[in-house]
């Protein structure tokens, strides 16, 4: 029979898996700062802000001033030579945190051990979320914030009368909006999960108590966004009007190039670069085709080999942007990654649909289906990605400027792909007679789920 969630949640031989797992994350994303990592897309934009910060801030920019006020604050009292690496090994250490929450949730949602372990070892080792650990950009915010707001969140809907939980939901959202706008998207998920909780666990005397508490908790967080959102006008930001095509116009981007699939799709199989392979030719790939080869692949090189006239050493490190390219090793690391890797992304799509349905009904039945840590964060991952999802089609330029790069909606992919698991194991809980065939497919697809890590670190390293 599937193994039961232990009372104390991680067992001790979970632990001492998800420590190895969390340090081999955390030591591959300390080589990648040695080896310039951090300098991702938009790096001389960001590092700009960060050395003139505050007087080059502007609410013009495509980001709140988190990402500029850390990095600011590292350079000014912690090192002006060394203020990048220090930034990066910053987001490393938050990252590794959030990684340690969503192990959490992996446990409440996921009763067979082999698919937990699985799910942990795909999550930490994934592409998407390595590079992005590091890279000085807001993104590398999002996963550690986007897993404290669904942490608290989880602790009200269990139990609505926690005053902390409440306290730290507010400030953890709040946090979230001062670093990346797109946190947004968790207003509408987070409003019917709460008020449902509040009606169904709540007598009608605590109700409104309980309901003022609520609404003055996401009150703050929604002030700073309305403020962020006014100063942004103010300057014709390219938040409020700079992303956006001409009223009237034809989208670049249309929905049957987001949701379906096209014969072109097929070569990215080959896991083009995002320079040489032009991944942002216009309608070249559908949206969904480059979704998976920029979340399973370095599309942008950013954990490649530096040129040999660069250097690394300590005493002698450039804060210039580097330019790399893949060896030959290398590509053919990131074509079986692309390649093999189409399991999960199509686990992902069926997962999510499955979740986001079942959720709804555990949400609103007395005999939930799922438990409420997969009802949580599915909802918050698809509010997430609503934000970006639904405005693709009203960008101005959504190919060139990269608006499909799956980093704008990084904590919803890293669920997605974990609701792929969910999936796996829902279904072979229900099985009538899981027998030895049952059990052969568990170790099957972890062994193969192992193989496809030692391959994203074999292009990562």
């Amino acid at each position: 029979m599937p193994d039961q969630p232990s009372p104390r949640l991680f067992a001790r031989r979970d632990r001492l898996l998800l420590t190895l797992l969390a340090a081999a994350g955390f030591i591959l994303g300390v080589r990648g700062i040695l080896h310039y990592g951090y300098m991702g897309q938009d790096f001389a934009s960001h590092r700009a802000v960060i050395l003139s910060y505050p007087e080059g801030f502007s609410y013009a920019l495509t980001n709140p001033p988190g990402l500029y006020w850390l990095g600011s604050g590292i350079r000014h009292h912690i090192s002006t030579t060394y203020y990048l690496e220090l930034t990066a090994l910053v987001f490393l250490g938050l990252n590794t945190a959030g990684l340690w929450l969503l192990y959490r949730f992996f446990w409440q949602s996921i009763t067979h051990w082999q698919l937990r372990y699985a799910a942990a070892a795909f999550i930490t080792f994934v592409p998407l979320r390595v590079i992005h650990s590091i890279v000085i950009a807001a993104d590398a915010f999002t996963i550690p914030a986007f897993a404290l707001v669904a942490l608290f969140t989880l602790r009200l809907v269990d139990d609505p009368r926690r005053i902390f939980s409440w306290i730290g939901l507010s400030l953890s959202l709040s946090a979230a909006l001062l670093c990346k706008y797109t946190f947004v998207g968790l207003f509408p998920p987070l409003g019917l999960m709460l008020a449902v909780t509040l009606v169904r666990q709540l007598p009608k005397g605590r109700r409104l108590r309980w309901a003022m508490v609520g609404i003055a908790a996401l009150l703050i967080p929604a002030g700073i966004f309305s403020h962020e959102m006014r100063e942004s006008e103010k300057v014709n930001g390219a938040t409020t009007y700079g992303h956006w095509k001409a009223e009237g116009t034809p989208s670049v981007m249309r929905w049957q190039d987001i949701l379906t699939v096209q014969k072109s799709d097929m070569a990215v199989l080959a896991a083009p670069e995002y320079v040489k392979g032009a991944l942002y030719g216009f309608r070249k790939y559908s949206y969904p085709a480059l979704l998976h080869v920029s979340s399973l692949t370095d599309t942008l090189n950013f954990f490649q080999k530096v040129p040999p006239e660069i250097s690394t050493a300590w005493g002698h490190r450039t804060q210039d942007d580097v330019g790399r390219t893949r060896t030959a090793r290398s590509q053919a690391f990131q074509i079986w990654a692309v390649r093999l890797g189409l399991l999960y992304s199509v686990l992902a799509l069926a997962g999510t649909v499955f979740c986001g349905a079942l959720g709804l009904q555990s949400l609103f039945s007395r005999k939930p289906l799922l438990p409420n840590a997969t009802v949580v964060i599915t909802a918050l991952a698809a509010g997430y990605y609503a934000v970006i999802l639904f405005n693709l089609p009203r960008v101005g330029d959504p190919y060139t400027a990269g608006y499909w790069l799956p980093r704008l909606v990084l904590p919803a992919l890293i669920v997605f792909f974990s609701l792929g698991f969910v999936l796996v194991d829902f279904t072979l809980q229900h099985r009538e007679q899981p027998g030895p065939m049952a059990r052969g497919l568990l170790y099957a697809f972890t062994g193969y789920t192992a193989a496809v890590c030692a391959i994203f670190v074999g292009f990562l390293t």
